[in-house]
């Protein structure tokens, strides 16, 4: 592969209220893959992974919005659903469609960017699969509380909008945050160079050092955005599903109630032992075989 397809081609591309930021990786004129990834992250941070499909795609790794380098605005914090970002996504299929055939795309996402995709799929007809890593898969319980005046104050207390709202912001300097990073917390399983792919376009230089891209604020905002209905997008997906999950505490995705709703609606469904959730950092060529279709699912 040329260094190009390693680090992959920026592009932007515009829809109605800003400028998508993408890395394209592998082969023009292979099948198109769209990617997404997941909350407080970037394109950039799968670059392992996505570097092991080789030719076998056309590969657009997106920034959705209010992460990496993708200007879109942010003015409300406190939204209430994920769809916002299949919105987003579904613009911007539609503005690549010229450069592919009908019915070519395969969509793939990693936990927020795999309920992006699947919001995004709903009524296409140029999806040919569906593969998802461990996609934010709530129970439905969680969509009728996040409905209500008091989710804002019970959101709150979660673990992960708590976490996110501590994140640090700001920094002196990249080496900084790298050195703060490397080897801790949820970091510390992360495969050589994903940590440092990441913090390519995870963080923003602003004239006085540099500043997380996704602020915590968004970020925690996107955790507490529980509000539409991923089962319902599901059950309108307009091609074959694939899920891939981890057997693991820190999971999105698997319980038996889960997976059991999962498989009802359709889908595949591969459970791995080892990695967490964060499977394409921790597993990068264990997430690479499941994209190309490589891995057994039941």
């Amino acid at each position: 592969m040329t260094g190009e397809a390693l680090q992959g081609e920026r592009i932007r591309v515009a829809i109605s209220d800003g400028d998508m930021h993408l890395l394209r990786f592998g082969k023009r004129g292979a099948s198109p893959l769209l990617f997404a990834h997941a909350n407080g992250f970037c394109a950039s941070a799968y670059r392992r992974m996505l570097m092991l499909l080789g030719d076998a795609f056309d590969i657009y790794a997106i920034d959705l919005r209010g992460h990496g380098k993708t200007a879109l605005p942010t003015e409300n914090p406190a939204h209430r659903g994920l769809s916002l970002f299949g919105r987003d996504v579904g613009a911007l299929l539609d503005r690549l469609g010229g450069e592919t055939a009908p019915a070519s795309w395969r969509l793939a996402g990693h936990s927020l960017g795999a309920v992006a995709v699947t919001f995004a799929s709903a009524g296409r007809e140029d999806v040919e699969e569906l593969r998802l890593i461990e996609p934010v898969a709530m129970a439905p319980y969680y969509r009728l509380l996040a409905s209500t005046p008091f989710w804002p104050v019970l959101a709150g207390k979660t673990h992960l909008v708590r976490a996110a709202r501590r994140r640090r912001a700001r920094w002196r300097m990249r080496s900084e945050v790298f050195e703060r990073y490397r080897g801790k917390g949820l970091f510390k399983p992360f495969a050589p160079g994903v940590l440092e792919d990441y913090l390519e376009d995870g963080l923003s230089d602003d004239g006085e050092g540099v500043r997380l891209s996704c602020a915590p604020e968004w970020e925690a905002a996107n955790f507490a955005a529980q509000a539409d209905d991923f089962w319902a997008a599901l059950k309108k997906a307009p091609a074959p599903v694939s899920v891939l999950a981890a057997n693991h505490p820190r999971t999105s995705t698997v319980s038996r109630a889960a997976a059991r709703r999962l498989r009802r609606l359709g889908a595949s469904v591969e459970i791995i032992d080892g990695p967490s959730h964060l499977i394409p950092f921790e597993a990068p060529a264990r997430a690479a075989s499941f994209l190309k279709g490589e891995s057994r699912c039941n």
